[in-house]
């Protein structure tokens, strides 16, 4: 790449592409729930129901659950799939609540290390720590699909997908959230299908649909669906949580899901016209490669720095200084006071003992690290703009080439 330090520096000045967050069909959606006058459905009502056919349709699940968050979707996939009394392998690079869901279930977390040049989790790593634990919750981060086959395999243990990055994403020809023992959606508004707030559980397993109902979805639905006979016991109380999705949480989402191939057909575009203009000016930044027959969702997409990056808060506030959209990394749970200090961890969780919680050793994690060195999360538009890809894709080398040349 050539010096352009002496040249006017880029920026992006063309604003940055959308539409309407909700359109003309998420208000109809919600007008016929006022009209209807009934906001709050304590069973399988009109509009959940209408939100689980949608998403079993997508993922291929023949068991679907609303929830009123991402969050209570996981908290039901780990108490309905880990084993109570071994542990459940996170990764370090996702939402704090991916790891906190386990500990919500009753379970206790085990951070373990990613793939190189990948923001998702090892195989090989959570194998060699397989003797400890019960399940894996495996985030498909950015969108990019981890590889759920090959982490059961290596691990013997069930999987949950983390698909609160990843709606209509693919993984080797098939579905996220259809591979693994449930898969666990996020319709929070940032995400690529919102409800404004919500989650959304899937499975192929009948057991594990009914042991997630029993957590936040009492006294109808259990009644009307409970076959178990070790939950019938249950079927007036569950746990007696209230994570049921709000009727209109529901029907936003719905209409939000039905636009999603078009948005995310524009977003695979523009990400090809970055991508094909950053090849043309050799600039040293990839993106993690996708398994034959895969396709990404679209929350966010990591862009991979392939010389070395010693500052990266520096890099990060340069380059969206001049205008690029980023998503700033998540913060390091594994440094955070909550996951540090035994003692913190047990008075909000107190059934895990500090005897039983081990804190992260940094050490144990050199590609999580490297990976918050080398990582940029790009904003790609949901329309379709190749002309601001262009400026955004001409910024990215120019800033680049200042910094890798002069250094932070």
């Amino acid at each position: 790449m050539a010096d352009h330090s002496t040249h006017h520096q880029a920026r992006v000045t063309l604003p940055y592409p959308r539409q309407p967050k909700y359109g003309q069909g998420e208000r109809q959606a919600v007008l016929r729930l006022l009209d209807r006058g009934k906001l709050s459905e304590t069973g399988r009502g009109e509009a959940t129901a209408a939100l689980e056919d949608a998403f079993a349709e997508m993922t291929g699940t023949p068991h679907v659950l609303s929830f009123n968050s991402g969050t209570a979707a996981l908290h039901a996939a780990v108490h309905a799939v880990a084993d109570p009394d071994q542990d459940v392998a996170v990764s370090p690079m996702t939402w704090i609540s991916a790891i906190t869901a386990v500990l919500h279930a009753g379970r206790v977390p085990v951070l373990c290390d990613l793939e190189p040049d990948s923001p998702n989790l090892d195989p090989a790593e959570v194998a060699s720590r397989s003797d400890r634990i019960g399940a894996v919750v495996a985030t498909h981060t950015w969108g990019i699909p981890a590889r759920v086959d090959e982490l059961t395999h290596a691990s013997g243990r069930p999987v949950i997908e983390d698909c609160s990055h990843a709606h209509g994403a693919l993984y080797r020809h098939r579905p996220v959230g259809a591979w693994g023992a449930a898969g666990a959606f996020s319709v929070q508004e940032s995400k690529a299908v919102s409800g404004g707030e919500g989650g959304v559980l899937t499975t192929t397993d009948r057991a594990v649909y009914e042991r997630a109902m029993v957590v936040g979805h009492h006294p109808h639905r259990l009644a009307a669906e409970l076959s178990s006979s070790d939950l019938l016991a249950l079927a007036e109380t569950g746990m007696a949580h209230k994570f049921r999705m709000p009727a209109l949480s529901a029907a936003i989402a719905r209409e939000q899901l039905r636009g999603l191939p078009e948005r995310s057909a524009a977003a695979s575009a523009n990400l090809a016209t970055l991508l094909g203009v950053l090849d043309h000016h050799a600039a040293p930044i990839t993106v993690p490669a996708l398994d034959e027959g895969s396709v990404r969702g679209w929350y966010g997409t990591p862009l991979i720095i392939t010389e070395p990056v010693t500052d990266p808060t520096e890099l990060f506030q340069r380059v969206t200084d001049a205008g690029v959209p980023l998503r700033a990394l998540y913060p390091d749970w594994a440094a955070s006071p909550l996951l540090r200090d035994p003692d913190l961890l047990h008075r909000c969780w107190p059934h895990v003992h500090p005897g039983r919680y081990t804190p992260a050793d940094p050490r144990d994690f050199p590609n999580y690290y490297r990976a918050r060195r080398q990582l940029l999360v790009l904003k790609v538009p949901y329309v379709l703009a190749p002309d601001y890809m262009e400026q955004v894709a001409h910024t990215l080398v120019d800033v680049l080439t200042r910094f890798l040349t002069k250094g932070a």
